[in-house]
Formats: structure tokens, sequence, C-alpha cells
């Protein structure tokens, strides 16, 4: 069949394809309608979902999203993707337009320890995840599967058809919301004389005041643990085609916030640059496309308020490329290959300057080779694929005592010295679909993916004070990689004209089970020369089992239409001592939680009035020594509607958590249940104009 394809320029090309979905690499992931033609654990948000159904709250909008969930502490703006109830330590890739996120920071009692991603909402076109093994650069070294938080782009800018314009959106809204602003401008045109080569350029300016909001009790936060920050962000993309078969593509992004989380005031500064290139010269052979990206975050403490970690300062920095290819050929009457092959490579240092506290810097870097390859034939479609995932760990160990740990007696002491540690590990993965009917596809994965332990887990130093650094006995160099192996299965309907002549029916079901050895936590274990059992990340014994059925789909009839989305997640994982308190969270996503939106329609399709139900079931929250404490089930109701003035002038409100209920925020660290509670009723009023 015939499948038309969008690359990152807006402009359509054509391959013969059939079921192999292609992803350009602007989206990475497959993102709306594709959706539900990949024969894979897949979902999507847009930017209209993003702005006007969830109010620009990202967090709570990937949590609409069928497996996926996010650790949402009240005071941090921080997003940490969890899907299928693996979360943090490279456990899942969260990506800025396909740069890998991975700053961390370990700062008190309510912190996940997890790689935590910071993006303006203003900024942001959708946001797209896949669960389970991911193909290509986007999978390298993850275990659970991937998000990618797409910025705007020149199309989502300018009117339809316009070559300049520009794109402004501002919210207020009550109970701490305050405002939320976006400026954007975009232009394209002609490279050369003779009106040849195509070039476009974006550019963005956000900026939000947020203040303390009340729970329904009427609580309001402490000073010292405020809600209230005020980020401002940025970004510049520029496109080149000077012809037919190369582009360019150059973008930045910036992010800037001050919020007090963990009793400290901090500061916060992330930037994002990324060159991408592709060459498409018509032969089936080459489709090529090369990425090379570096992110930076830096964090300082620089508050009155706090302890011993006043002043601390930390930065992580990151670089990476990749470099992948898709060959496509006729292997037989009716039967047709494509090849997707290629490289990726990704460095990251961490550096904590000042007070470090239980964040050991170091290195950590990982390079992948990866291969697959489709074969289609009539109805079915069977993917075979490879990759090899290297890593390599290295850092400078703190000194600890003889006849401590593997430090023999009698001797000096040991430590006080680089070390490094690296492995690899072959995962394959194998896809059988089939298209019995036009608006029906099966499909069933056996997939393995790999985490490797990483520098926190292998140097931690337990969680030293002030300036110290900690002793080294509480290392584990000899940590074992995560490794899962399961399978996906699932159905995806996609069919028009159903009960109506114009509707559409979009339905995907899913059911997975997989096995994780090695299972990395903090619990107590005893060293050698210490007569108490010390905290250190450990390999749990056995297999951490994890199952569970995700539902997504919409029916929409113009006039009306429902969008829903269930999860039902089972991941037995293991908890230790100090989880919930700093030394990581397990992130137990609710037993089920599920979103249905509704809306109508009216005055030509100009009025949008809907409602949508957010119902999280029962959970439980890691509390550090003690056995993890359940978490009562709740459901919240919303209101939205928008109404467009003219086809270039929107206007929208929100109504979040309508009926003003108190709920422990699941999934968001102990400190949620009790003193952090979850957000009180919240109108915001918005419009969006393009010019």
């Amino acid at each position: 069949m015939e499948q038309a394809v969008s690359d990152e320029f807006g402009e359509g090309k054509t391959h013969r394809l059939k079921r192999l979905v292609v992803v350009d690499d602007q989206t990475l992931l497959p993102s709306g309608e594709a959706v539900y033609t990949t024969p894979a654990a897949v979902g999507s948000l847009d930017e209209k979902a993003l702005q006007e159904r969830f109010g620009g709250d990202v967090r709570t909008a990937v949590r609409s999203v069928p497996g996926a969930f996010t650790y949402s502490p009240s005071t941090n703006p921080a997003i940490e993707v969890n899907i299928r109830g693996l979360t943090g330590y490279g456990r899942v890739n969260a990506m800025i337009d396909g740069v890998p996120q991975t700053f961390r920071n370990v700062g008190g009692h309510g912190s996940s320890g997890g790689n935590l991603l910071y993006v303006h909402p203003e900024l942001l076109a959708g946001v797209d995840v896949a669960r389970g093994a991911v193909s290509g650069a986007a999978g390298a070294g993850t275990l659970a599967g991937a998000a990618n938080f797409r910025t705007l782009e020149v199309d989502d800018v300018l009117k339809p058809g316009a070559d300049i314009g520009a794109l402004t959106r501002f919210k207020a809204g009550t109970n701490g919301y305050r405002w939320s602003g976006l400026l954007a401008g975009g232009a394209r045109g002609k490279m050369f004389p003779g009106q040849t080569g195509d070039v476009s350029i974006v550019g963005a300016l956000a900026y939000s005041d947020f203040h303390d909001y009340e729970t329904a009790d009427g609580a309001v936060f402490p000073d010292y643990d405020r809600v209230a920050n005020a980020p401002a962000g940025g970004l510049v993309k520029l496109d080149f085609e000077p012809n037919g078969e190369h582009r360019f593509k150059l973008g930045g992004r910036w992010y800037d916030n001050r919020f007090t989380s963990s009793n400290y005031e901090q500061s916060l500064k992330n930037q994002t640059y990324t060159l991408d290139y592709t060459y498409d010269p018509g032969s089936a052979l080459i489709d090529l496309a090369a990425n090379v990206y570096y992110n930076e975050t830096e964090m300082t403490y620089d508050s009155e308020f706090g302890g011993g970690y006043r002043g601390r300062e930390s930065r992580d920095r990151s670089f990476g490329a990749s470099l992948a290819n898709t060959s496509r050929f006729v292997v037989g009457e009716g039967v047709d290959l494509s090849w997707y092959y290629g490289l990726s490579y990704g460095s990251t240092d961490f550096e904590v300057l000042r007070r470090r506290g239980a964040n050991p810097p170091g290195r950590m870097q990982k390079a992948s080779a990866f291969s697959d390859v489709t074969l289609d034939w009539n109805i079915f479609s069977l993917t075979a694929g490879l990759r090899y995932d290297y890593w390599n760990m290295s850092g400078q160990q703190t000194a600890y005592s003889a006849g401590t740990g593997d430090c023999p007696p009698g001797g000096p002491d040991c430590g006080n010295r680089k070390v490094s540690r690296s492995g690899g590990e072959f995962l394959p993965k194998v896809t059988l679909a089939a298209d019995p009917l036009d608006w029906m596809q099966l499909y069933a994965t056996y997939a393995h993916t790999a985490r490797p332990p990483t520098v926190q887990e292998m140097l931690w130093t337990m969680i030293p004070f002030g300036d110290g650094i900690g002793s080294a006995y509480a290392n584990n160099l000899g940590l074992e990689p995560e490794v899962r192996r399961g399978w996906d299965v699932g159905v995806n309907l996609h069919r028009d004209g159903v009960l109506l002549p114009d509707d559409r029916l979009r339905l995907k079901v899913g059911y997975y089970s997989h096995d994780i050895e090695n299972y990395i936590v903090n619990d107590l274990a005893d060293v050698t020369g210490i007569p108490w059992q010390v905290a250190k990340w450990v390999n749990a014994p056995g297999t951490t089992r994890m199952s569970g059925w995700e539902v997504q789909g919409s029916y929409d009839a113009g006039a009306f239409y429902v969008n829903a989305s269930y999860t039902n997640a089972d991941t037995d994982q293991p908890v230790g001592f100090g989880t919930g308190w700093g030394n990581g969270d397990a992130g137990f996503l609710p037993e089920t939680y599920a979103t249905v939106d509704v809306g109508v329609r009216l005055l030509e399709q100009r009025l949008n009035l809907g409602a949508q139900m957010r119902y999280v079931g029962p959970s439980r929250q890691a509390n550090g020594m003690m056995e993890p404490e359940d978490l009562e089930a709740y459901t919240l109701y919303d209101a939205y509607g928008s109404y467009e003035i003219r086809e270039d002038f929107n206007v929208f409100f929100t109504v979040e958590n309508l009926f003003d209920k108190s709920y422990a925020v699941a999934a968001s660290g102990p400190e949620s249940m009790n003193s952090k509670r979850g957000r009180g009723r919240t109108f915001i009023l918005g419009a969006t104009a393009k010019f």
C-alpha cells in the first residue's frame, strides 16, 4: 500500500510500504494517526490536548496515555516519566526533540533519584510515548521504553499556506496559576535566486508565573517547600533544504527556572542543541539520517532555607550522535523487504562542584548498533531486530578504610582512585503483524531490553552531609545490568463510516507480560568490617514480573466525540530499605487508572465543550524503612471548552478538579500522602491567535 510520510519540513514524500511505519526525524516516535497503524505499544498527545484539555499541565496529560505515568511531586516542576511501573536511573529514555535528558538530583526524602526533564510547557507541540522495546537510537540502554517531548516547528506557528507569521497564546487562572504566555514567530522562503531551495526559521519565547495553590482542604505549602515557580523558555530552529536530496536542521532550546523543593531553593538552567541531517537521493537503498546533540543542565541550591547542602552546585553535560539508514528491496513477487540499521553514541558527564550528598559524580557512555529487517508479504509483516548495547561507567572512587568491604585488613586505606566498569548485551526483537481486514491489524512482539547500572548506583557512598564525600565501602562495582524479556500482543482498529457516513473509530488494545532479572534496588546489605548492615544498591534476588492491559481509543462523529484510555498494570518490583527516602523511589503504578473525555461541537463546530474523568485506582507508596503505605483511589473531573472566533483566533477555558476533591497524588513520593496533596479547583482562561 502507499503511505505518505511527513518530513520535518511538513512536505509529503510517498514510499511504497506495507505495514512498515516510517517516522521522520522530527517526531522520532509514532504520533497522531500513526499510533493506530503501528504494531507496537505506542501513544501520543498533541498540542491542543496539552494546552486546552489539560491547561498546559504536561505531567497530568502524560498520565492519560495508557501504560504511562509521571512522578509528580508538587514542589518540583521536573517531568519524570514512568512506563509500566518502571522509572528512574535510565529505565525510561525521556527526550526533548530526540535528545536524552539525564539530569538527576537526590535531594531529600521527597526525591526519586530518577532522570529529570525540564521543558517549558508552552513550547511543546506534542508528546509521544513508546512502551517496551524501542528501535533505533531512542532505545539504546533503556529498559521500559521512551518518551519524546516535541517542541514547536514552523508549521505549528504559521497559518496554512503562509510564508511569514506569528503565534501568541496567553492564559490566566486562579488558585496560584496566575498567568502563562507564548510568543512565537516563523518564516520560510527560497534559498537561491530562481526560486530554488527552501529555508525556514522559527523562534519562540515563553514565560509563566505560578504561585502556591491551595488543596481542596485549604492547605497551603510552607515557605521552605513551596509550589511557586516562574519558568522561562525559548527556542530557535533553522531548516535548510538546498535541493530535494539534502536537508539540514539546527536547533536550540533553553529553560530557566527557580523553585523550592526538598527544603532548598533551587535555580535550574537547561540548554539543548541539535544538528540534524538527512539525505534522500531517491534511491531505494539510501534514506539516511544523522543527528548530533549537546545538552547541559545546571542546578544550584541558593536559598536561606535548608541545611547542610546549601550552596550545592551540580552540572550534567551530555553529547551524542546517531547515524541510521533505510534500504528497501523487492525480493519476490508481492514480497517487499525493508532494512533499517545504524549506530548511536551518547556520553553523560555528571559533576557536583559543591556538597554532593547522595549524588556521586562520574561519566556514563552508551553505544549501540541496531538493525531491523521487515519482510512484507500479502497480509503479513515480519520484523526481526537485533541490537548490541555497550556501556562504560567511569568515576572517582572515594577512600575507604582497611578492613572494610574488599579492602584488605592491616594495610593502607583503599579507594581514592579512578575506576571504570563496562559491559554489553545482545538484544533480539521479533514482531509478527497481520492485516486480515483493511481496518484491523493484529501483532505480537517478543523482545529483550537492558539497562546498565548507573554511576549513582555503582559509586554510591551513602548520604554524606555538608562537604562530605562518604565512603566507598558502600560502592557496588559488581552490579549486573537489568534485563527484561517478554511479550507484547495487541490489536489496532481504524475504521471510518462505522455508524455514520463521516464518523471515525480508532481503537488500540494491548497486553504485555515481561520478566526482569537483576532488578536494582537500594537495600540493607552486610559489608565486611562494618558491624551493622549498610544501605547500598544491590541486584534483588529472583525475577521481577510485570504484566497488564492497555486500551486507548476514540470515536469522533463530528458533532460529538469520545476519547478514552485504560490501564491495568501489575509490576511487582522489590522495595528496599531506603526506597522512598531519597534512595530512589519504587514508582508504584496504581493497579488501574483511566481517562474518559467526552465532548460536543456546536455552532458549525466552532464551539467545543468537553468534560473528562480521571480515575486513579488504589496504589502504594514507598516510605523508607516501613512497609509501603496504601493510597486510596480517587476520581477527578475536569471541564474545558473553546470557541473559534475566527479561523486564526481561538479562546478556551479549563476547570481542573471541578468538584474540589482532596487527594494524595499517586506515584509522587511519600510527602504527597500528607503535606503536599493535589491541587484544588482551578480555573484557567486563555486565548490563541495566529497572525
